[in-house]
């Protein structure tokens, strides 16, 4: 019997290892491709991938591993193969000075990495330079244009990615120190977890000042951010290559050659172009880098069999009106939408009402004010629009503009410029006229959307004025009040009828001294708030109601834990205006409360009986007499007579 164990038992030791052999050959057989945990480093690691596998070999990929730390100590433990890696930052994980010029760098880590048995390959073509940034608004009111600028402020808020505050030479630290910063507040982000778009969300919305970010983040171009100059070189060159272990070159002589065929075949717009493609299309990786592949000729369209490694999913539309900059409340609404969806390809359309386009089903979402569920009916504003407000994206105001020698004031006006017709400026300008009683003002509306066309037709008297209805310090607005040739004029006698009654939605507010270029005091005028919309999933009675309000909309509406999260992810603490139909979701909910009593027949004649049976108990122990004990209750006792009572 002890035999049998001992045979049966290295019979299966024998097979274990032969096995654990077989695992280990096969995983030789395999380059193992990695990369760190943000786009621009996926993509690249994706294309080489590709062409690894063009070239005949089996690949296992890890896209992505981590952070720049953990994806390094990686390689050198044998766990990957190879990554994209930059050569500034090869220099700083041996604690290397920066270096600018690219050449030496590249020959500065090959000297230093070969100690390692880890070999640099030839750059990819462009330098994804670290830059910080900030709101245009800002860069014009301070004057900053430098980094250098930031020292005269008294402290500066920095939003950055997490491993950026780690690194000891060309980080958050280091750079504080170069350029004698005083440093405020620090917001830091995971890359794992929408870094980029967090921290061009904290600069957008005020919450840091500075944010850090590479040259090819598309968030720069997509949100008119402005790129600080870095007048004391601080930032070293960060040029791509790949990171590679000799001895993995040893073992696949073909991934030398493989990833030689990358070399200077990318460059920095054509690398935005594709962040862009993921980041706000929502394309996946490998389905970008292989386009990209191809269109460069480096792989064969047909070998993939149609093959473009999307979604699968419908795109998710967004509508927005065509003045809306996606650096102010249009941007917050196209960021969470891709929070809220990240497997769903996000696309912009623009249209004069955005609720056209998700009342007619060609929209899921749409960023609107608050003005547009409402239509001009006699002298009153009549809810119209099936759609509901899923969240508050921010608040828009009016903005009357004029020459500097223009109307003094808006009754002056003879033709108010509006831009497109049907548009929220439009609308609401039309609101204002007619609440204030200024019917005489002839209203023109057009087909172009340029804002730039409709300053150059006042500026050339075609109109008197223009009505543009943009968030406070609204970076197109702020361009073309550059240089006080064109003044504000206020909506006054807003209060002075039932205007606040009848557009009850159009809230009085001040334009605050110095938001514009020389603008000396405060501006009264309206203004309206803005929500991010989605079809309605059927409204209750609510004020007066037109046409149209009491059907659906084409597209259904969406669960409430969804429409939840979008009011989450876009960051407000306000509540949609009382003016405005909200998703039941978002209404105030009531505590139960004491239950009311039940009321049925049966239960009210078994509460009588009790109470009887109460009452007569009381009797039996109070109101009724005591009697004597052992008494028969039949006998009456008499009080005994006195003799002299008898009279005998």
């Amino acid at each position: 019997m002890t035999r049998t164990i001992k045979t049966a038992a290295l019979a299966l030791l024998l097979t274990a290892s032969l096995g654990l052999a077989g695992c280990a050959e096969e995983d030789a057989k395999i380059v193992r491709v990695a990369s760190k945990n943000f786009t621009e480093n996926m993509l690249m690691a994706e294309m080489m991938a590709r062409i690894a596998e063009e070239d005949g070999l089996a690949v296992q990929r890890a896209i992505p591993f981590g952070s720049s730390a953990e994806t390094f100590e990686a390689l050198k433990q044998g766990r990957i193969d190879v990554y994209p890696e930059y050569n500034g930052t090869g220099l700083v994980y041996l604690g290397q000075p920066p270096m600018t010029d690219g050449d030496a760098a590249l020959a500065r880590v090959r000297e230093l990495y070969g100690a390692l048995d880890l070999d640099w390959r030839e750059r990819l073509g462009f330098s994804s330079d670290y830059v910080l940034v900030v709101r245009p608004e800002v860069a014009q009111a301070e004057g900053i244009t430098r980094i250098s600028d930031l020292a005269q402020l008294e402290s500066v808020d920095f939003a950055t990615d997490d491993t950026f505050v780690e690194r000891p030479l060309d980080g958050l630290n280091p750079l504080v120190r170069r350029y004698g910063l005083r440093p405020g507040k620090i917001l830091t982000y995971s890359l794992d977890e929408g870094g980029k778009d967090a921290i061009a969300q904290a600069v957008l919305e005020g919450d840091a000042l500075v944010g850090e970010l590479f040259r090819t983040d598309q968030q720069i171009d997509s949100f008119d951010l402005v790129v600080l100059e870095d007048d004391l070189t601080f930032f070293p060159v960060y040029e791509p290559s790949p990171l590679v272990r000799r001895e993995a070159l040893t073992r696949f002589p073909e991934l030398g050659p493989a990833l030689a065929k990358l070399e200077n075949k990318l460059t920095a717009d054509a690398m935005r172009e594709m962040i862009a493609e993921v980041e706000l299309e929502g394309r996946s990786v490998a389905a970008v880098a292989f386009d990209y592949l191809v269109a460069s000729g480096l792989l064969q369209a047909a070998s993939e069999a149609g093959d473009t490694g999307g979604t699968g999913a419908d795109p998710l539309v967004v509508a927005m009106g065509e003045l809306d900059s996606l650096a102010g409340p249009a941007g917050k609404a196209v960021r969470a939408a891709r929070s809220v969806f990240p497997k769903r390809s996000v696309v912009v359309e623009r249209a004069p009402n955005p609720l056209d386009l998700v009342t007619s089903g060609a929209a899921r979402l749409a960023v609107s004010g608050v003005d547009s569920f409402y239509e001009v009916e006699g002298d009153s504003a009549v809810l119209t629009s099936p759609a509901e407000a899923l969240g508050v994206l921010g608040f828009q105001v009016a903005h009357v503009i004029t020459r500097q020698n223009g109307p003094a004031s808006l009754a002056e006006v003879g033709k108010l410029g509006v831009g497109q017709a049907g548009s929220s400026s439009d609308r609401v300008a039309r609101m204002a006229l007619a609440g204030i009683g200024l019917t005489e003002v002839n209203v023109v509306s057009g087909q172009d959307a340029e804002l730039g066309i409709q300053f150059e037709a006042m500026a050339k008297g075609l109109v008197d004025a223009l009505f543009v209805m943009a968030p406070l310090g609204d970076t197109a607005v702020l361009e073309l009040l550059e240089g006080s040739a064109f003044k504000l004029l206020p909506i006054q006698g807003w209060t002075e009828g039932n205007a606040p009654l009848r557009f009850s939605f159009l809230r009085q507010i001040q334009i605050p001294q110095g938001t514009y270029d020389g603008q000396t005091s405060a501006v009264e005028t309206l203004g309206v708030q803005m929500v991010l919309a989605g079809p309605s999933g059927g409204r209750e009675a609510f004020g007066a109601q037109g046409p149209g309000t009491t059907g659906t909309a084409a597209t259904q509406p969406l669960p409430a834990s969804t429409v939840l999260e979008l009011s989450k992810a876009l960051g407000s603490a306000e509540a949609v205006d009382p003016a405005a139909p909200a998703a039941a979701a978002l209404r105030p909910t009531l505590d139960e409360g004491p239950q009311p009593l039940v009321a049925d027949p049966a239960t009210s004649l078994i509460n009588l009986v009790a109470s009887l049976f109460l009452v007569w108990m009381v009797y039996l122990l109070v109101a009724r007499p005591r009697r004597a004990p052992d008494q028969p209750s039949d006998i009456r006792i008499t009080p005994a007579r006195s003799a002299d009572s008898t009279g005998e």
